[in-house]
C-alpha cells in the first residue's frame, strides 16, 4: 500500500514538472474557438456593446462580430461593406510609413533620423529648431492644440491639415520641449513629413506602403472609401435601448486628422497589419525595434504603441470625440495571442471598454496581458 502510494506521489511530481515546462505556443488553450465565440456573445450583450473583434489564440485567428453597422439599414457588424475607425491605432502606422523612409533614404541627401530637426520641413513652426522626428513619435515635441479634433467643418486637404497645425501651434502657449502630452498633432505633422519626404501625399504612402504591400482588402484613408464600402453607425447604449444617438465621424473632422486618424479598417484587416511589423513584409525588426524604443520617450508610449508587461505585451487605444467608437488592440510581442476589438456601440469611456477587452484577453491566456 505505501508503494502504490509512493508512485502516485512521484507520477503527480512528474506531471506538474511536466506542465510547468510545457511550450507555450503548444500549451492548451483556455477556451475552445466555439467557447470564445459564445463567450464574447455573451459579454458583449451584458455590457451594451456592439462591433466586431478579432481573437487571436496560439497564431489562429477568427472574428466575432455582434449588433448591426446601421440600425436603420438592418447592415450587422461584420457584413463585407462595413468598415470601423482606427482612431489613434493609425499612429503606428503612421510610425511605421516613417521608419520605412528612414530606412530608405540611408546614404542619401535626404537622409533622416528619428534626431532630426523638424525644422528641415517646418521652419516656420515655432521651436521646430528644437523638436525632432522623435519628439513627434513620442508626443513629447511640447505641442499642445485643445481644439485639434473639434470639426471645422471644412474638407481639408492634406497640406491644409498641417498648415493648420503650424498656424494653429504658432498661435497658441507650447509647454517645453520634451514634456509629454499626448495629441494629434504630432502624427499629423509627421504625415507631412511623409508627404514632404516621399514628393507624394499621405494617402498615396498608405495605400502603397500598407494596403498593397500587405494585400488588404478593407482599409483606406477615408477621402478613398471606395462608394460599395460604408463606416459604421456609431450608437450609444441609453436608458435600457441599444443604437440611441446615432452618429458618424464627418469627412470635414476626419480629413483634419491626417495621419492620425483618418484610417479606416476592419479588425481582421488591422491584425494583419500587427503581423506584419518587425517581420521584414512590413518593417524590418531593427525598424520596428527603433521605433518602440524611442530615445525621445519618457513612458511607455513609443511610435504608436505602448509596451507593457515587461515589454511582452503591445497595445494601443483610440477613440475621436462626438461619436461613440472605440478602437483598442493589445497582442503578444510574437502577436500570436491577443484581440484587435473594434467597437460602434457604448455607454462608458476608455477604462471599462479596455476592460471588456480585458476579459476577453484573460480567456485567451490567463495573467498574460496588462488590465490597463
Amino acid at each position: 500500500m505505501f508503494k502504490k502510494g509512493k508512485k502516485l506521489i512521484v507520477a503527480l511530481l512528474v506531471l506538474v514538472a511536466a506542465l510547468a515546462f510545457w511550450p507555450e505556443e503548444t500549451a492548451p488553450d483556455l477556451a475552445t474557438a466555439a467557447d470564445m465565440h459564445v463567450f464574447v456573445e455573451k459579454l458583449f450583450k451584458k455590457k451594451h456593446v456592439t462591433g466586431s473583434v478579432a481573437i487571436v489564440q496560439n497564431g489562429h485567428v477568427q472574428v466575432v462580430n455582434y449588433g448591426l453597422a446601421n440600425a436603420k439599414q438592418k447592415v450587422k457588424n461584420g457584413a463585407s461593406q462595413v468598415v470601423y475607425p482606427a482612431a489613434s491605432m493609425q499612429k503606428e502606422v503612421t510610425g511605421a510609413m516613417i521608419m520605412q523612409l528612414m530606412e530608405e533614404k540611408k546614404g542619401s541627401s535626404s537622409a533622416f533620423s528619428q534626431n532630426t530637426k523638424i525644422s528641415r520641413w517646418y521652419p516656420a513652426l515655432r521651436n521646430a529648431k528644437k523638436i525632432s522626428v522623435g519628439n513627434l513619435l513620442s508626443h513629447t515635441s511640447g505641442v499642445q492644440i485643445p481644439e485639434v479634433e473639434a470639426d471645422r467643418h471644412i474638407n481639408y486637404s492634406e497640406d491644409q491639415a498641417v498648415n493648420w497645425i503650424v498656424t494653429r501651434a504658432n498661435q497658441l502657449p507650447q509647454d517645453k520641449v520634451g514634456s509629454y502630452h499626448y495629441s494629434d498633432v504630432n502624427y499629423v505633422l509627421l504625415a507631412g513629413i511623409i508627404k514632404k519626404v516621399s514628393h507624394k501625399s499621405y494617402a498615396w504612402n498608405f495605400k502603397k506602403r500598407v494596403v498593397q504591400r500587405l494585400g488588404l482588402k478593407s482599409t483606406y484613408v477615408s477621402s478613398q472609401l471606395p462608394k460599395n464600402k460604408m463606416l459604421a453607425v456609431s450608437y450609444a447604449y441609453k436608458h435600457g435601448k441599444n443604437y440611441q444617438q446615432a452618429a458618424t465621424l464627418e469627412k470635414t473632422r476626419l480629413s483634419q486628422l491626417v495621419g492620425a486618424g483618418n484610417m479606416l479598417t476592419t479588425a481582421s484587416d488591422y491584425y494583419l497589419i500587427q503581423e506584419a511589423l518587425g517581420t521584414g513584409q512590413f518593417l524590418s525588426p531593427s525598424a520596428f525595434h527603433k521605433l518602440t524604443h524611442l530615445k525621445s520617450k519618457i513612458n511607455q508610449y513609443s511610435g504608436g504603441v505602448y509596451l507593457k508587461k515587461g515589454e511582452k505585451v503591445k497595445l494601443a487605444y483610440g477613440a475621436i470625440g462626438s461619436a461613440h467608437y472605440a478602437a483598442y488592440f493589445q497582442l503578444t510581442a510574437d502577436n500570436k495571442n491577443g484581440i484587435i476589438l473594434l467597437l460602434n456601440q457604448r455607454s462608458f469611456g476608455k477604462d471599462k471598454v479596455k476592460d471588456v477587452g480585458y476579459q476577453i484577453l484573460k480567456k485567451i491566456r490567463f495573467a498574460t496581458f496588462s488590465k490597463t
